[in-house]
């Protein structure tokens, strides 16, 4: 049996971090889709991908490639699309046996209409909050994380390729530390205090906020006290329940000078 190379105290915090991330701009992300165009992420990425082909059209297996979904899972979104009258299906002309997705005009009208509060939710989520080194630096980890994923092989050349506004690597920068524990724990006291002023504000006991929230009374007291190592689903109803956005009930604490 391979001996487990456990993680770096580092390395478990930069995960950690790094979960956080994921879920918060996904779901920053999939709910803007959703609730402004009825999309999913994945049927948005899929009908903005056609859009950009020469007749609007692709090969259902190279489709699935670019738009980082398996063919059963695009073959059931697809079915769904067909539904509604933005994707329809054809014979591939150079292989009978294939399958061709091609964005129908009024596919095309859709994706347009929600390609506006796509972008500003994107740059909203991510690229408001970044430097131009930071952007570098998250380009090349995720370029280095993509390309050990595909077991080395290259990327494909619309992930690969440079942007001609930014036809230099930036300039290196001196890299921050990550977080310390004495940090973490400052955050959690932060956002314990945030909790309980915003529910007395409001007047709530734990109970009616637990009532609210569905968050159980015990989690809430360990939040409060700030103790506890709630996920973003639990900060995000929390915050939506006493009027708090995320990235305010997240917000590191002044450092003490």
């Amino acid at each position: 049996m391979e001996q487990v190379r456990w993680l770096t105290e580092r390395e478990v915090r930069v995960w950690r971090l790094f979960a956080v991330v994921l879920g918060f701009v996904g779901d920053q992300i999939e709910g803007q889709l959703q609730r402004d165009a009825g999309l999913t992420h994945f049927g948005y990425a899929v009908m903005s991908t056609l859009s950009e082909m020469p007749d609007r059209a692709m090969r259902m297996s190279e489709l699935a490639a670019m738009a980082n979904g398996s063919r059963s899972r695009l073959s059931h979104l697809v079915t769904a699309l067909e539904r509604r009258g933005w994707i329809r299906r054809e014979r591939s002309p150079h292989d009978r046996r294939g399958s061709v997705a091609v964005l129908t005009e009024a596919g095309y009208a859709k994706v347009a209409a929600a390609a506006p509060g796509h972008v500003a939710a994107v740059r909203a989520a991510v690229f408001d909050a970044l430097s131009p080194q930071g952007l570098g630096r998250l380009e090349a980890a995720c370029a280095e994380l993509l390309a050990a994923a595909s077991a080395g092989r290259p990327l494909p050349p619309w992930l690969a390729s440079r942007g001609p506004e930014d036809p230099q690597p930036p300039a290196p920068v001196v890299q921050k530390s990550a977080p310390s524990e004495d940090d973490l724990a400052a955050l959690a006291a932060a956002i314990g205090a945030r909790v309980r002023l915003a529910r007395q504000a409001r007047r709530w006991t734990l109970d009616r906020l637990a009532e609210a929230t569905g968050v159980s009374r015990r989690m809430l007291v360990n939040v409060e006290q700030g103790v506890a190592n709630p996920t973003v689903g639990t900060l995000r109803k929390l915050g939506d329940a006493l009027g708090i956005s995320l990235p305010a009930l997240v917000e590191p604490p002044e450092p003490v000078r």
